[in-house]
């Protein structure tokens, strides 16, 4: 029986569409680009400017039929170029649908799997290779303008993925919408206070985008624009306000038409029309409003509303003025095809997911089409091929009668699954989707991986783990193996190494003690953090994984109670005493709640903290056991993946903790009083107060 990875390399006469093997659409196949296109000047490609807006419906503009929003330099740039009627975005949502754009990869290859919050610590991986970075390499100006959305900007800067120039904002969130920072390339140089504030940003886009094609001087420009309109919050500039017959959403759509035809002007005015390809799209189908034409389904799922988008290409002299193309074309095809323009060849050791589009430029049709995949989250859950439409997943709990299959040309709508009486076609399409979904799956996954999880205690041997996979040899061979394995530490720490035989295939996990300094122990505040890098030698070849950031905190001597446990119900700190919402005052384990503890709303897990909304407002009450003599005690607080707040703590009538500053994902803080046990020992109650609101993965209290 054939395995998933051989259909990957043989599904080409299986699918007949030619699937992944083809060019750059191959998961296994290297990225080769052709030589640049003959009509350009020598080592130059043309000036480029990617428009995207922000959950634009396909039904929501003049040119896709909308009769309620006029968007005339949007109609006239579709009658200068070519529309196409079958464009999709990178995904049914914002963050992984650009960064398949950015890419031309799958979004779960990229690390962008969803939606990404205001503080989230995930985004764009720092190594991933992007369009701005080759087109960078090949001589273009690059500048972003508007919606970044892939990574927070004080960490995950568009100018660490190929960009010259930012100027814009990290995302507009439905909730919570202000205050918002505008960035100007490493810093914030402005705030948006209100929907006044937010109704200028079309505008000052558009300013920004025309100060770069004078600022690019004699080098080629590659321009990416991403509108935040018509995503919620809708804001327009009072000239705008009530034009449209669609609402407030229709008036943001005409608002951006309206500096978007500035910027064509702007274009035309340099004589830059038949040096510049345009393209304009949106990054998913509409959420509260917006059209879908008649499509099926909306954002955040793989039906056509929620991925078919406007697509629009200008290029004049090169794209055919006035046509109407029903060629299947997708976020993913972007970089190969702007790539072979520019004359660049992709890195070969990356695995693209789209195919070269530059005959379809001019006018011809693919003679093989790869199929289009899409994702939610990690999974593979519908694809495109031909004029089959396979459903394997959908948003949502709802499960119920998949698989379906369409047949987009008979059925652009989804309605009838024939998924029953072209079983041969599921099957292909099904197993098309399981290979690469396997295929993404085994690219994440790293050689080397170091498990550890903060904090570390000073002066003590903490077990942390390395995982290794077959990833480790060229090729990913597996196998049995001999391997030396340890952690790169700080000067003054220690690390053992293990040298050990192990079965690769089976993904051994090597366990490694490291041990801080006494010294490396936390003062009261903000920790530092300090850097551990897994090393392996195998076959003679040394191995690096990604650094992990841990902090070192001194260990309680008397009592160490950790607020939160980890999947399993063990305390997430080892050694701690675990301590939940149910652990009531025991005179004999000396502490608990003497009061409500803090709540939080229903969670399936062994603690309800664990990721748990806090909404109890009023003061928690721990009794505690102190031992004889002056007592110092510190509280650790801080979550890997989420934001955190402080809360204040009360003993003796006296506020010994203040809240102190908000901590961003991935920032823990160390806070210290004292407090007098006596000549023999005393009972303390210590009032938590201040919490609701938090999300925690970890609080910890230590008795020094």
């Amino acid at each position: 029986m054939a395995s998933r990875r051989e259909v990957l390399a043989t599904s080409a006469v299986a699918v007949g569409a030619t699937a992944l093997p083809l060019s750059a659409g191959a998961p296994n196949a290297r990225a080769a680009v052709a030589d640049p296109d003959p009509t350009r000047p020598p080592g130059r490609g043309p000036n480029v400017v990617l428009i995207v807006l922000d959950d634009l419906g396909y039904g929501d503009l003049g040119c896709y039929g909308s009769e309620l929003i006029d968007t005339p330099h949007l109609d006239r740039l579709a009658r200068q170029g070519t529309r196409f009627t079958q464009g999709y975005s990178g995904a049914p949502v914002c963050s992984p649908s650009r960064a398949a754009l950015l890419t031309g990869r799958v979004p779960p290859r990229t690390g962008v799997r969803k939606v990404l919050s205001r503080d989230d610590s995930q985004g764009l991986r720092a190594a991933e290779k992007t369009l701005p970075g080759y087109l960078r390499d090949a001589g273009y100006h690059t500048a972003a303008i508007g919606k970044w959305h892939l990574g927070r900007l004080d960490e995950n800067h568009p100018s660490r993925h190929g960009f010259d120039s930012y100027f814009g904002v990290d995302a507009m969130f439905s909730e919570d919408s202000y205050p918002t920072e505008i960035w100007r390339d490493g810093a914030p140089v402005g705030t948006l206070r209100d929907d006044a504030d937010l109704a200028t940003l079309t505008r000052r886009f558009t300013d920004e985008a025309i100060d770069v094609i004078d600022r690019a001087g004699k080098r080629p420009f590659f321009i990416y624009l991403a509108e935040t309109m018509p995503h919620l919050p809708l804001a327009v500039e009072p000239e705008f306000e009530g034009r449209s017959r669609g609402g407030l959403y229709g008036d943001a759509v005409e608002s951006v038409d309206h500096h978007l035809g500035r910027l064509f002007r702007a274009l035309a005015d340099r004589g830059l029309e038949r040096d510049t390809l345009v393209i304009v799209a949106s990054d998913n189908g509409p959420w509260f409003e917006g059209s879908t034409g008649g499509l099926r389904g909306r954002k955040s799922g793989c039906y056509e509303g929620g991925v078919r988008v406007p697509f629009l290409m200008r290029w004049t002299g090169t794209v055919p003025r006035g046509r109407e193309s029903h060629q299947v074309v997708s976020f993913l095809d972007v970089l190969p095809t702007l790539c072979g323009l520019a004359g660049v060849v992709p890195d070969p050791g990356v695995k693209l997911d789209g195919t070269d589009l530059r005959t379809v430029l001019r006018g011809e049709r693919l003679r093989e089409r790869p199929p289009v995949p899409f994702f939610l989250g990690r999974h593979a859950a519908a694809v495109r091929d031909g004029r089959w439409k396979l459903h394997v997943r959908r948003a949502g709990r709802n499960q119920r009668f998949l698989p379906e299959l369409f047949d987009l040309e008979a059925d652009p709508r989804e309605v009838a699954n024939v998924a029953a009486r072209r079983p041969e076609v599921t099957e292909r399409l099904r197993t098309y989707l399981a290979a690469l979904e396997e295929d993404v799956a085994a690219e994440r996954r790293p050689a080397v991986a170091l498990t550890a999880k903060p904090p570390l205690f000073a002066g003590r041997a903490n077990t942390l783990r390395v995982r290794l996979s077959r990833a480790l040899r060229p090729g990913g061979g597996g196998g049995k193996a001999r391997v030396s394995v340890t952690v790169a530490v700080p000067e003054g720490w220690t690390a053992t190494t293990v040298r050990k035989a192990v079965d690769l295939t089976a993904a051994p996990v090597v366990e490694i003690d490291v041990t801080p300094p006494p010294a490396a122990g936390a003062p009261a505040g903000r920790l530092r953090g300090h850097r551990l890098t897994p090393l392996v030698v195998v076959d003679g070849r040394t191995v690096t994984g990604a650094d992990v950031q841990v902090y070192a905190v001194p260990h309680g001597r008397d009592a160490a109670l950790a607020l939160d446990a980890g999947p399993d119900g063990r305390p997430a700190l080892p050694s701690y005493r675990h301590l939940t919402p149910a652990t009531a005052w025991d005179r004999a384990a000396g502490f608990g709640w003497v009061s409500a503890p803090p709540q939080s709303r229903a969670h399936a897990g062994p603690d309800p903290l664990r990721r748990g909304v806090v909404r109890d407002r009023s003061a928690a009450v721990l009794r505690l056991r102190l031992a004889a003599g002056r007592r110092r005690i510190s509280l650790l607080r801080g979550d890997d993946k989420r934001p955190t707040h402080g809360f204040t703590v009360a003993a003796d009538g006296e506020t010994v903790i203040e809240p102190g500053p908000r901590l961003p994902a991935g920032a823990y803080r160390w806070e210290e009083f004292v407090l007098d046990g006596g000549p023999e020992g005393r009972t303390i109650e210590l009032g938590l107060s201040g919490t609701g609101g938090n999300r925690w993965t970890l609080v910890a209290l230590v008795v020094h």
